[in-house]
């Protein structure tokens, strides 16, 4: 993958040789288990973070988005860029900081609310889910043509991961059952089955049909995942640090742990959690002694890994967990194989949206609060 159209370089320095001694292989001499010490995380080369081109800045005047970004590969040197609601962007070698792309709205060829945009058969998919169509727009933005797609059910998901077609679901085997999130990748949109390539536990959550019982804890450790190009799937538990890739057919290319244990969680959090929980319930949600179940049902130490993002074909990032008495994030990179290679540190209100090379396009705020798009440089330290 090359970025030229923001002029970043591709690769950076060889990693550590010395957590690869000794390491156990698998299939095609790829790592197997690996366990490192938190003190090998914390003694691994630090990369500095600089600045490098700005995307955009949301001040609402254009399709920059606002609060909640979202960013998704087209192509080696293409990215989508959007807000569900709001109009996409596209950025390429023409455009680095962003044209926009179709047109909002209710009309056949416009898509309502963009929940998912990615490659399809020559064109560019979005899933609007409003409208239960796939919209299909040519390269320009114009519309070629759209399909129906069938609604899923309020805890699923039809979304891409790069060019793959997946759908994530959240369901219980039976009513009071402890849910499990499952991801299928799909052919396409347009299916809701295909092959089941996660089937994990989420502990703490409980359904009765579609809908939610019991209480959960106000720090909860959620199953996160990405999905790659050589199809095979990397996911955590992240209640703990332990990292697995897997291909879409169940074989362990390689699993990563380590004895680092997530923060404790302080008196101080917990109240300001309650308060931010009662100042966004609707009205009459909350009762008497809800939030008093939600703290007795949350774990001593918030979990310990906060999401990963891949480089396509490449590296990742294990992304710690933002807390609110600490201002800053750790990430560690690993390597293609799970090796731990770096680390480096991000303001806890920045949120990486894609990776490669060296180069980091990240949703942050700004000095004057408003947030913008940026690409960040990730370099070797002298």
């Amino acid at each position: 993958m090359t970025l030229r159209f923001h002029g970043l370089r591709r690769r950076l320095v060889c990693v550590s040789l010395a957590l690869a001694a000794c390491t156990p292989t698998g299939k095609d001499g790829a790592p197997n288990d690996r366990r490192v010490s938190d003190a090998e995380l914390r003694a691994l080369p630090v990369l500095a973070v600089t600045e490098g081109r700005l995307v955009c800045t949301a001040i609402g005047a254009d399709a920059c988005p606002l609060r909640s970004a979202v960013a998704n590969w087209l192509g080696n040197d293409r990215v989508a860029l959007w807000e569900p609601g709001r109009e996409i962007m596209i950025l390429d070698a023409k455009s680095p900081t962003g044209r926009n792309f179709g047109v909002v709205g209710q009309a056949s060829g416009q898509y309502a609310y963009a929940t998912a945009v990615g490659p399809f058969k020559g064109n560019v998919a979005v899933i609007d889910l409003q409208r239960a169509k796939m919209v299909l727009l040519n390269d320009a933005g114009g519309f070629e043509r759209e399909e129906n797609i069938p609604r899923p059910d309020a805890n699923s998901a039809p979304g891409f991961i790069g060019a793959t077609p997946v759908l994530q679901s959240i369901h219980a085997a039976n009513d009071s059952g402890v849910a499990r999130m499952t991801l299928d990748v799909l052919e396409s949109q347009t299916q809701t089955k295909g092959t089941r390539v996660l089937d994990v536990p989420v502990p703490w959550l409980r359904l009765n049909a579609d809908s939610a019982i019991g209480f959960s804890p106000l720090f909860p450790a959620s199953p996160r995942y990405a999905v790659d190009v050589n199809k095979t799937i990397i996911w955590t538990p992240s209640d703990s640090f332990w990292v697995q890739r897997r291909s879409f057919d169940g074989e362990v290319r390689w699993t990563l742990s380590s004895d680092r244990k997530g923060k404790t969680v302080t008196a101080a959090e917990i109240s300001a959690r309650r308060d931010e929980i009662t100042r966004n319930a609707p009205k009459d949600y909350l009762k008497p002694g809800d939030l008093d179940s939600m703290t007795a049902h949350t774990a001593t130490a918030h979990p310990v890994i906060g999401g990963i993002v891949l480089e396509p074909g490449g590296r990742m990032l294990i992304t710690g967990v933002a807390i609110s008495s600490s201002d800053s994030i750790e990430y560690i990179v690993l390597t293609r194989d799970g090796i731990p290679s770096h680390r480096f540190s991000l303001a806890s209100r920045v949120r990486p949206l894609l990776f490669a090379g060296d180069s980091l396009l990240v949703h942050r705020p700004t000095a004057g609060e408003p947030l913008e798009v940026r690409w960040l440089f990730l370099k070797p330290r002298a």
